[in-house]
């Protein structure tokens, strides 16, 4: 029964965060930021942001045989699939890309590649964007980097949250346990056991 209330309680929460993460679904890149990349779209590269110009956020897939990736500054790409869709840790997305890419110069070349589409399309540690990104989709994913910077707040830092506000939490989870009860999900003494617990941390 306690397991069925953790997770009615942490279903909101969860599916408000599943918003934020990143997901590959239907042949389809969703980005933290909401931007998407997918089959027959235009992607447009800014310049590579190592000192020679190479893009540090996107390799060339091993079978191009290459690795010169600063010809792609300033480029178009019309992509043609998206997959293998991987999270490696340490906020590292990654997808493998494949299309045809419009050089500067224009010239067209195939092009496969894996790329960190979370910190190309948002900068990361100081450096520049890789990808240009519609306004739109650009002002979203640079508030979703700038979000992520922020520092989590410490046990201390929680406890200094106004008693006001600790009251209207402990109300609301008092609410969610009463309803869970009225629907049946909880026996009168596991509602008021949670309750009284609740009360105590005021």
């Amino acid at each position: 029964m306690k397991k069925l209330l953790f997770l009615l309680l942490l279903s909101p929460l969860l599916s408000s965060a599943q918003n934020n993460i990143p997901r590959f679904e239907n042949d389809t890149l969703y980005t933290s930021g909401g931007y998407k990349i997918y089959k027959g779209q235009n992607l447009q590269f800014a310049g590579g942001t190592s000192a020679a110009g190479y893009f540090k956020f996107l390799k060339f897939h091993s079978g191009m045989a290459r690795t010169d990736t600063y010809i792609l500054q300033h480029s178009t790409l019309l992509v043609d699939k998206v997959k293998n869709f991987k999270y490696s840790g340490n906020d590292n997305y990654n997808i493998r890309i494949s299309g045809t890419a419009t050089l500067k110069d224009g010239k067209k070349i195939p092009v496969d590649f894996t790329m960190d589409f979370e910190k190309a399309s948002t900068g990361f540690d100081g450096l520049a964007a890789e990808l240009t990104l519609p306004e739109a989709n650009s002002r979203i994913l640079t508030a979703t980097a700038d979000i992520r910077k922020q520092p989590v707040p410490t046990e201390s830092q929680k406890e200094k949250a106004p008693a006001d506000i600790k009251k209207i939490l402990v109300a609301d989870e008092i609410k969610k346990l009463f309803d869970l009860y009225k629907a049946g999900a909880l026996t009168k003494e596991e509602y008021e056991a949670q309750k009284k617990k609740l009360l105590e941390r005021q």
